[in-house]
């Protein structure tokens, strides 16, 4: 394991900005980065990066623990030689020092500054910094958390567009994998300029994002393995995981709330529900009356459901894979 302080950067009032990076390999002459491994004779395979936004903290540890696992690999001689994979466990280590989402000194948001620019605003100039360091791999993971607060279904999000020459999202082995359809606002993000440069990006998105659950953050480990595994990275395979079903993200159902209130819910992200369902009530703030019964629309797999108590009228509380939605057919690499 060879460890990289790959990006520093000084910040009025605050310790500078320092960015590490933990890179695993094992050259044609046996020898592991860290104790004496050529890393320019070597693929950049692999890029996993976390941590971008200061609330990511069970992506972080998620990485944490493969950083440990595959440490455990290359002193094994587990990893396949010439094949240099990169573990950026925090991008972001000054906002996640003082619990800040976005960037602490102008609240943006760096997963919307990539490329970046080495002149412009610190965002830029982070993104920029970063980017330099994670492109020019074969595959591209981002350990992210959505716009929208709440839980998920483990899932794979597919970018279409710039790159797309192949998916392998379904080697993760999640319950799904979701295809989208950029907008303008994704053009900044990480993953859309990986594409745009080559790279197969995915964003892998956990069941929650703010907690350090040892538990969940194992799984999304060994699905990561499963992929690098499957990927010809490592020298064994690993068993275990789903069938993915692989849908186009515009099939999944929204549920919005019709009052607001205090949303109670009564299911969970992963459990089966039939029409009209009960899903949550809304009560009154003050007095407590259920103001309002949440019904699911359709038959399917609740997907995500708002961790807000607190809603407003048309909040969006759920989002439901239906029964009938059609699976994707990925392209072909």
């Amino acid at each position: 394991m060879l460890e990289e302080h790959i990006l520093s950067l000084e910040l009025p009032y605050r310790d500078p900005l320092d960015v590490r990076a933990f890179t695993f390999g094992i050259d044609a002459r046996g020898k592991a980065l860290g104790k004496g491994g050529d890393a320019s004779t070597l693929e950049r395979s692999l890029c996993v990066v976390a941590g971008i936004r200061g609330d990511e903290i069970l992506q972080t540890l998620v990485c944490a623990l493969l950083v440990e696992q595959l440490e455990r690999m290359e002193r094994s001689k587990a990893l396949v030689p010439g094949r240099l994979i990169r573990v950026i466990p925090c991008a972001n280590p000054t906002s996640m020092g003082i619990g800040r989402r976005f960037w602490p000194l102008d609240k943006t948001d760096i997963n919307r500054s990539f490329p970046g620019s080495p002149g412009g605003e610190t965002t830029q100039r982070i993104a920029a910094g970063l980017f330099e360091q994670v492109r020019g791999f074969v595959y591209g993971v981002h350990l992210s958390s959505f716009y929208l607060e709440g839980d998920f279904i483990p899932h794979v999000r597919v970018m279409q567009g710039p790159g797309e020459r192949g998916n392998h999202g379904s080697d993760f082995c999640l319950p799904y994998v979701t295809h989208y359809e950029p907008g303008s606002f994704d053009t900044t993000t990480l993953h859309y300029n990986w594409r745009r440069c080559g790279t197969e990006a995915y964003s892998f998105y956990t069941r929650k994002t703010t907690v350090a659950d040892e538990g969940i953050a194992s799984e999304a480990v060994r699905s990561l393995l499963r992929f690098m595994g499957a990927r010809g990275l490592t020298c064994k395979r690993f068993h275990g995981g789903n069938r993915s079903f692989e849908l186009a993200e515009r099939a999944l159902v929204p549920v919005h709330v019709p009052v607001g209130g205090v949303c109670c819910p009564v299911v969970r992200v992963g459990d089966v529900v039939g029409k009209g369902q009960l899903l949550a009530t809304i009560r009154d703030l003050l007095c407590g009356h259920v103001t309002a019964r949440v019904v699911a629309p359709c038959n399917g797999v609740v997907f995500y459901h708002a961790r807000t108590p607190l809603v407003n009228e048309r909040t969006l509380a759920f989002q439901i894979v239906p029964d009938d939605a059609d699976e994707v057919t990925p392209p072909l690499a």
